[in-house]
């Protein structure tokens, strides 16, 4: 289970699948009722500390692809957005 700013989400995936959520979520593990539990746990930092800024980027990214499956990857404005995408990761990324 985990619980964010949207409530309890319960997961469960097929072996050999894996979750990632913020290290701001908390989370439980539910007893196991079959089989056997193996587990693995890491951190991953983003380059970009700023959530905002993160979230930013990210709706950004999610526009470029919409707008380039509409129209073409190598459109002129595509290619202009997704400048702009990475010109705005280079800015706010901590070096």
């Amino acid at each position: 289970m985990i619980d964010d700013v949207y409530g309890a989400h319960a997961v469960k995936l097929p072996a050999g699948d894996m979750v990632l959520y913020p290290a701001t979520s908390l989370h439980r593990v539910n007893s196991v009722t079959r089989g056997t539990r193996l587990a693995s746990f890491f951190w991953v930092q983003s380059m970009v500390r700023d959530e905002n800024q993160r979230t930013l980027l990210f709706d950004l990214d999610m526009a470029i692809n919409q707008v380039s499956q509409a129209l073409s990857a190598l459109h002129p404005g595509v290619v202009a957005l997704t400048n702009c995408y990475h010109n705005l990761l280079r800015r706010y990324a901590e070096v």
